[in-house]
């Protein structure tokens, strides 16, 4: 099979893939409108479609099942709540999403904190490393350090601009390939890499402005 043969095929597919996604859109759309005028079987079916990829967002911040949990049934509470301001410039899902994040950082802020940051964490590495830290059973001091990593990565988010932000909700707490999240948002995958380089670009620039900060306070309240 030569390259002329693939071509067509891979291009067959990306379009099939392309159709789906728009008709899952105004499928999605449908029972958004179904769901404001008053029909809660429609957001039922919202709630059904979004809430496993909700959860996972969540328990990506919080790594703990229950509060993910609870930041998911807080976050449709609130979309079933503020529905009728749903511009629909966005999907639903991204939407919700963003709700769930919102949920999850408040979590977070509620959780004690015992003891700042390690002087030694690399700047540079959390903004592309954060969403993954290692899923194994860390020591207390490992496990406090991530928890307050991962949210100052989040909070950082939240500064993005929207086209920036969206990308990066759902190439690193989705988990979408650079492809998928091009389909969900009608982007080319170029502008997905570049809209991800700026991001992560942005971010450890906040990050490093941050911590810096930090380690300064700190210094100067020790009279160094």
């Amino acid at each position: 099979m030569n390259v002329q043969d693939v071509t067509p095929t891979t291009e067959r597919r990306e379009g099939t893939l392309r159709n789906a996604a728009k008709a899952t859109l105004i499928e999605e759309r449908l029972l958004v409108a179904q769901a404001k005028s008053g029909r809660s079987n429609a957001f039922g079916e919202l709630y059904e479609r979004h809430h496993l990829r909700v959860y996972r967002t969540a328990f990506r911040i919080l790594r703990n099942r229950q509060d993910a949990e609870d930041a998911a049934q807080g976050s449709f509470q609130r979309a079933f709540t503020n529905l009728h301001k749903f511009r629909e410039d966005s999907a639903f899902s991204t939407w919700v999403t963003r709700i769930a994040i919102n949920e999850a950082l408040m979590l977070l802020r509620q959780r004690p904190i015992i003891r700042p940051l390690r002087e030694n964490t690399n700047d540079e590495a959390l903004a592309s490393s954060a969403f993954d830290l290692a899923d194994e059973r860390p020591t207390p001091e490992q496990a406090l350090a991530e928890t307050e990593v991962r949210a100052a990565v989040i909070q950082a988010i939240s500064h993005l601009r929207e086209s920036l932000r969206t990308v990066v909700l759902l190439r690193e707490l989705q988990g979408l390939t650079n492809a998928e999240t091009a389909l969900r948002l009608g982007l080319t995958v170029s502008a997905v890499k570049g809209r991800t380089h700026h991001a992560r670009r942005y971010l450890r620039q906040h990050l490093e402005r941050k911590y810096k900060a930090a380690e300064f306070l700190t210094r100067t309240r020790n009279g160094n």
